[in-house]
């Protein structure tokens, strides 16, 4: 919603001067005020065209001639970068527990589903093989709730944990693309139409594994 926010902040390289080795110093982080369902004079804005997480705009933003007053730097001038990475063991954690609600959300779904829908004279919850796909379903959740919940403990109590963030996210969105998935196949035809939740449930949930860090991005740091 970048319209509608009360301000936006900004990062731009304000050293010109950039150390090939560490291309990250040298940016700056600059608060804008603005008024909302506009920009300022100096940034226009296009709105994103995606397949999902449909509740809120995402804007790609331009910046022709447009200044701001050395007043409106955040922080310590070439120390944005720092600013910006300061937040991300929230925003990782904050991002799987996005996930798992919509891993959830897919679960309970599928469970109703399977005790509407009938064949061959059965309810489709009576078919052990769906059953035990609910039940892998349920228990891949519950695992990453609990990992986020470490993690979200390790932050209240100040206790640094970009690595285990960085697990919690992975585990979590890639979790929550492979069960809205598997509560697609489960609704079967029904699950690739618009009549049912589930597949608004597994577009959103595949982004979960690109913002704040790809999955790659996370068994990079993982892995170092």
């Amino acid at each position: 919603y970048a319209d509608e926010a009360d301000y936006l902040v900004l990062f731009a390289r304000t050293d010109p001067h950039k150390d090939p080795a560490k291309p990250h110093r040298g940016i700056s982080a600059f608060l804008i005020d603005k008024e909302r369902g506009g920009f300022p004079a100096g940034v226009s804005g296009t709105k994103i065209r995606k397949i999902g997480y449909f509740g809120w705009s995402t804007w790609e933003l331009s910046f022709d001639n447009f200044r701001v007053p050395a007043t409106a730097m955040l922080g310590e001038e070439g120390k944005g970068f720092y600013l910006a990475v300061s937040g991300l063991e929230v925003g990782r954690a904050h991002t799987a527990a996005r996930a798992i609600g919509l891993a959830r959300a897919a679960l309970e779904d599928s469970i109703a589903y399977l005790h509407t829908r009938r064949q061959f004279g059965r309810e489709l919850a009576d078919f052990q093989h769906l059953r035990f796909k609910v039940a892998k379903m349920a228990a891949d959740i519950e695992a990453a709730r609990q990992l986020m919940y470490a993690v979200a403990t390790d932050i209240d109590t100040g206790r640094r944990c970009s690595l285990e963030a960085s697990m919690c996210k992975l585990v979590a969105t890639e979790m929550a693309e492979r069960v809205t998935s598997e509560a697609v196949q489960i609704h079967g035809g029904a699950g690739y139409t618009t009549d049912f939740q589930v597949e608004r449930h597994w577009r959103d949930a595949r982004l979960t594994k690109i913002f704040e860090g790809t999955s790659e991005i996370q068994m990079r740091i993982i892995s170092d």
